[in-house]
């Protein structure tokens, strides 16, 4: 089998991936969102949406009011727990709670902003920066809503 191989080919071009995103998260936490993109845009596009590189199953029922937000038991992808908003009857938000300037855990929102205690950056409740010293979103998850269960299922695609 030489190196024209299809799938070796593809096996070194994911490892390649797959390494730099861990090189980049490990210098500068922030990073990890964009590694996440840029592996994204290097799979084929018949290829989206069917390999998530991350997904769990939450219970919202317990998020009655827009706004509300729970911490959930599960851990992300990048290690940390997620944060659910509710943003209206059918639409969730799924956020990172690792801030995105030192990796620090942000805190649930209060007064409708998510703030890290370690340097005092400031998210809204979309996860997008308020007030820094971060310069960066928090990573953010892509949602689907099942009405009937009350469960919201959050990815991260490859």
């Amino acid at each position: 089998m030489g190196d024209s191989d299809p799938s070796r080919r593809e096996f070194v071009r994911r490892s390649a991936g797959l390494l730099g995103a861990t090189v980049l998260t490990a210098a500068r936490p922030g990073a990890l969102a964009a590694a996440a993109t840029a592996l994204a845009s290097c799979t084929h596009a018949a290829d989206r949406g069917r390999h998530p590189l991350f997904e769990a199953t939450i219970d919202v029922s317990t998020l009655a009011s827009d706004g509300d937000s729970l911490v959930s038991p599960a851990e992300g992808f990048d290690g940390t727990p997620i944060l659910v908003i509710r943003s209206s009857t059918r639409r969730f938000v799924a956020l990172s709670m690792q801030c995105t300037h030192e990796g620090c855990p942000v805190k649930p929102p209060l007064g409708g902003v998510i703030t890290c205690p370690c340097h005092g950056s400031q998210y809204d409740l979309e996860g997008k920066v308020r007030h820094g010293p971060a310069q960066f979103a928090l990573a953010r998850y892509e949602t689907t809503f099942d009405a009937r269960s009350k469960r919201l299922t959050v990815a991260m695609e490859a």
